[in-house]
């Protein structure tokens, strides 16, 4: 079998609700030449668990100390307004404590952030804004706007993202 299809057979197994399964694919492909480069690649596949497993792995990989390179992160930036599943792009809000983001970069992905803050799934919502909090904490450029999020969001319907909105609030003040 091909090292690089290894990755895609084994998130082929996903079934969109069985992370153990994503966490065996780690251990079997960590050692896969391009394993980022792969995980990057399958982060935008149209197949939607394909796409949401290859974003948890990401995620995963990179709460427990991974790295990606800078031209890794510039991929992401750069396919950020693609279309993916709901759960990618959660994925991906939840990755931003991890990804050291240059100006222009922490730029397109507040934009893309703030695109979400209206979308209908709540879980969405909450972190997408959290991203807007931690850009703008990081980047004074981004905190104006950052605030005016936080602001809208003590104002959403759903109590989730009402409740992580007063939390945000801490780390802009």
């Amino acid at each position: 079998m091909n090292e690089k299809n290894r990755l895609e057979n084994e998130l082929k197994k996903f079934d969109g609700v069985a992370v153990s399964l994503l966490s065996e694919a780690r251990i079997k492909c960590r050692d896969t030449p391009d394993y980022f480069d792969e995980l990057i690649r399958l982060s935008f596949d149209p197949r939607e668990t394909i796409s949401a497993g290859a974003t948890w792995i990401i995620k995963a990989e990179l709460e427990e100390g991974g790295t990606l390179k800078l031209n890794q992160i510039e991929k992401i930036v750069a396919l950020l307004n693609n279309e993916m599943p709901w759960q990618s792009m959660l994925h991906i809000c939840q990755s931003i404590e991890w990804i050291p983001l240059t100006q222009e970069q922490a730029n397109r992905f507040f934009q893309w952030s703030q695109s979400l803050t209206n979308h209908s799934r709540p879980f969405l919502r909450v972190w997408s804004l959290h991203v807007l909090v931690i850009i703008g904490s990081k980047y004074k450029t981004f905190q104006e706007e950052a605030i005016k999020a936080l602001k809208n969001a003590h104002d959403d319907k759903a109590a989730s993202v009402r409740a992580r909105a007063r939390k945000l609030q801490k780390l802009l003040n």
